[in-house]
């Protein structure tokens, strides 16, 4: 029993089925890879579910499709290979690739039934969406077919017999998918049912597919088979036909799901045309859990509240202020598929946290991309495939650079075997993550999470302030040399004038100044400032500190910016600016601000530079020279016409970001041993992708 997550790491039963302890993951589909081109599951697939049942997750949910799935289906779809469960056929790679490996490692597994948007209901179809209606909430995902009483029957009929080939292949229970935006939840909301039958008016009716599914599935399965149901009491969608889901409708409705079968309520909140931010940094872990708290005073069956559940502590404080009886969540699972044990087992600090980067839901959800990065877990996709094997013959391992591509491949390397020496120029590890942690506060996570790793890690030898050169690399002649020194800075053009004024600065100088360097400045006043700045930050430094150090001081940002470049880099600093009162002007060069941001993130953020007094941005705005005053720049509008217009500011920023660093790699590539080049110094893109660079490079050695 855990002393610490005394409710989280208790067991829960669920109608048949004894939970160990009260964590779910809910379904996200990993796609292709997990998936073959046959709509089969691989055995990556199995791996996935294997490492995630061996870390006592209390119950795993994954999607299934009812129907068969053809290359047509898919082809010029944003759809993702599921496996199927159309027919008995199924059942052995069913059993094969998901089941054993979940039974095999101690786990449980329910197949949740899927019907979000498209169905196929005759073989002779293409995959396509239907509803009770035609009304679409958004335009680009429309074509809604309304669905006869016929083809209501044919959906109900196909979903049943999925849920028995699935209990066939194993499975120790279905959810079934009610929310979301999928079928059965447009039946439920009256902005999408405008029908006049028994299927449409009142909430008796709207919500009477899905009851019937349930008592369908229930006849079908048997009293003692658990039925999850996933369904959203709060949806944020309206239509011209009416509201979405009222909470005392939903509270109706919970009532309706238990007399149906219902054994667990798995609630998610909004729908996928929603606007509203979900699954963002913006929103606190446990948000929402004032819906589920609001289910609990009618429900009689177990509720759990899914998004947002990141941190064992809070959902702790959840369960036990009465809010929700599980916690439903995926990317904690995705970020640390041992969490539940690490929970069960009392061991906070070993705990890989999820630093709410959305990597996961920007590649598979917005891009149809599969599951293989992860900002803090590089065991995703191909990665999968194998276990990193113990090396053949232990070497002596250099790795230049302690960010997240320094660190994964210095344990990854230990782990296997090798001698690891890690050196880093500054006086404290983290890369750039030490950086991203002022901006984004969920990233101090990892930045703990790999101080920690090392800590309990004695055979990696770490040199702290040891700058590295190729002379530095020839003299220690190592085996192996993992360099992770992080990416170049990029910068505006020489040709502009004013670029090294005395009011210029660069995200790199943030950089050097938390690795311990003094920042090359311009001015008297300035430098002596940097150096102050950088003996307090050799000393001194937590992410936290910094932020309120920004915000309380006047330098050497000041309170009126002008931020050159408008990618992620610069948003980040815009944000920063903005909540800390700051007048800010980001410009940017090309389409759009926030272009390279990710999709989960980039709405939100740019919503809130359009409606705050204090940001005002600059797309197709070309900087031509900064002056003390500010910057000179040609703005172009949408129809080609070229304006000279003049930005005020006292501060002006270059968040360009960083570029391929290859330098040191390629005086030292030749000297004998094995030399890689990885992270940002290979190819600057963002930490999911660093850590995997990292880990892959020491499985290689």
């Amino acid at each position: 029993m855990s002393v610490k997550y005394p409710i989280l790491g208790s067991p829960i039963k669920i109608n048949g089925m004894t939970m160990p302890n009260r964590m779910i993951t809910t379904s996200m589909s990993p796609g292709e890879g997990y998936v073959d081109n046959t709509n089969q599951p691989t055995q990556r697939m199995a791996n996935y579910l294997a490492e995630r049942a061996a870390g006592q997750t209390g119950l795993i949910i994954q999607t299934i499709v009812p129907w068969q799935r053809t290359p047509e289906d898919m082809e010029g779809h944003l759809l993702h290979p599921l496996p199927m469960c159309y027919d008995e056929s199924c059942i052995p790679n069913l059993k094969k690739y998901m089941v054993d490996p979940v039974h095999e490692n101690g786990g449980r597994i329910a197949a949740q039934i899927y019907c979000v948007h498209d169905l196929k209901l005759n073989p002779n179809e293409r995959e396509s969406p239907y509803g009770p209606s035609d009304i679409a909430i958004l335009k680009f995902m429309g074509g809604f077919k309304a669905m006869t009483l016929e083809q209501i029957a044919q959906f109900k009929e196909m979903f049943v017999n999925g849920a028995k080939v699935c209990k066939a292949a194993g499975f120790d229970a279905i959810e079934v998918m009610a929310g979301v935006g999928g079928v059965m939840s447009r039946f439920m909301a009256r902005a999408t049912n405008n029908r006049t039958d028994q299927y449409g008016g009142s909430l008796e009716n709207r919500a009477r597919l899905a009851c019937e599914v349930i008592r369908e599935c229930r006849e079908a399965l048997g009293p003692d088979f658990p039925i999850v149901v996933r369904w959203s009491p709060v949806d944020f969608i309206e239509s011209p036909a009416g509201p979405g889901l009222s909470m005392e409708e939903s509270l109706q409705i919970c009532t309706m799901l238990e007399e149906a079968g219902c054994d667990l309520h798995d609630l998610a909140v909004g729908w996928h045309e929603t606007s509203v931010p979900l699954t963002t940094k913006k929103i606190e872990d446990g948000h929402w859990t004032y819906i589920s708290e609001q289910i609990k005073t009618v429900a009689k069956k177990p509720v759990a509240q899914g998004y947002r559940n990141t941190d064992p502590e809070v959902m702790e404080k959840n369960l036990a202020d009465g809010k929700c009886d599980v916690i439903a969540g995926l990317r904690y699972s995705i970020a640390d598929p041992a969490l539940p044990r690490k929970v069960m087992e009392d061991r906070t600090e070993d705990m890989r946290k999820c630093i709410v980067c959305c990597r996961c839901i920007n590649d598979v959800v917005s891009s149809g991309k599969p599951l293989n990065y992860c900002g803090v877990n590089p065991r995703l996709g191909k990665e999968l495939d194998t276990l990193p094997e113990p090396a053949q013959q232990s070497k002596r391992v250099m790795v230049c650079g302690a960010g997240p591509a320094g660190i994964n491949a210095a344990v990854t390397a230990a782990e296997r075997g090798h001698k690891v020496d890690l050196y880093e120029a500054g006086p404290r590890v983290g890369g750039s993550v030490k950086m991203s942690s002022i901006f984004s506060p969920y990233h101090e996570r990892y930045l703990t999470y790999m101080k920690h790793i090392l800590a309990v890690h004695p055979e990696i030898t770490v040199h702290l302030k040891s700058p590295v050169t190729a002379e530095t690399i020839k003299s220690v002649n190592p085996d192996a040399c993992i360099i992770a020194v992080g990416g170049d800075v990029k910068d505006i053009p020489d040709t502009i004038p004013g670029k090294n004024g005395t009011n210029v600065i660069n995200s790199h100088m943030f950089l050097d100044m938390l690795n311990g360097q003094k920042p090359k400045a311009t001015g008297a006043f300035n430098n002596f400032m940097w150096w102050g700045a950088t003996l307090v930050l050799k000393h001194y430094y937590t992410p936290a500190f910094a932020r309120k150090a920004t915000g309380a001081m006047n330098w050497p940002i000041s309170k009126d910016v002008a931020i050159i470049g408008g990618g992620l880099a610069g948003c980040e600093m815009g944000e920063l600016c903005m909540h800390t009162g700051r007048k800010t002007a980001i410009i940017e060069e090309g389409k759009k601000v926030g272009y390279d941001v990710g999709a989960s993130d980039r709405f939100a953020l740019t919503s809130a530079f359009k409606k705050a007094d204090n940001v005002t941005t600059y797309p197709l705005t070309k900087v031509t020279e900064i002056t003390p005053e500010g910057v000179k720049a040609i703005q172009t509008d949408k129809e080609g016409n070229a304006t000279e217009i003049t930005i005020p500011a006292k501060t002006v920023a270059i968040t360009l970001g960083f570029q391929r660093n290859d330098a040191l790699y390629e005086a030292v590539k030749d000297f004998g041993g094995e030399v890689y080049l990885v992270g940002d110094a290979n190819d600057a893109q963002r930490i999911a992708d660093a850590t995997k660079a990292g880990y892959a490079a020491a499985c290689q050695i």
